[in-house]
């Protein structure tokens, strides 16, 4: 994907975590940490520390790209949403400084090893299953909202490029 491509996904996933967060501003704070019965994330804490931690260990593990050290400040550093939120903000610094590189840089593929298998990847590969990674998460957390009554609203990507600025509710559409 080209770093332009890169750029408007980050840009977009940016737009949907904005609209994440204004439900999860609306909750009682101790939901971010309970358990939700028929859910496959034990707790909306779980789900956002899988994707966000992802960040953090593909930009700055060893066994990734290797440019930072760890963020990371452990499972039990990361039970409230006001923690998660910041951790995230350091991710996403994390990916901004990653992204900021020459194309060569960018583009040249690399052998990985995961989980026993080669896998020829450039960073820009990298940056962009990160992108999408969060997004596929983003229906757990729909998921989830709904076990605690909230009303679903829409992140797509059309709202984005056509109504940045509004927060559309389901019903409304």
């Amino acid at each position: 994907m080209d770093r332009n491509a890169i750029d408007e996904l980050f840009a977009y996933t940016g737009f949907a975590w904005d609209r994440i967060a204004r439900v999860i501003d609306t909750l009682p704070p101790e939901q971010f940490a309970t358990r939700i019965p028929g859910s496959g994330w034990p707790a909306l804490r779980d789900c956002f520390e899988h994707w966000v931690s992802a960040y953090d260990g593909w930009i700055n593990g060893d066994w990734a790209l290797g440019l930072g050290p760890l963020l990371y400040p452990g499972a039990e550093a990361l039970q409230t949403w006001e923690r998660m939120r910041a951790y995230r903000v350091e991710t996403r610094q994390a990916f901004t400084g990653a992204l900021d590189c020459p194309d060569d840089a960018l583009y040249a593929k690399r052998e990985y090893r995961f989980a026993g298998a080669q896998e020829q990847l450039s960073r820009a590969d990298i940056l962009t299953n990160l992108l999408l990674h969060e997004r596929g998460h983003h229906g757990d957390l729909n998921t989830m909202f709904h076990q605690f009554g909230v009303r679903s609203f829409y992140v797509d990507y059309r709202y984005f490029v056509t109504r940045p600025g509004d927060f559309v509710m389901d019903e409304e559409e």
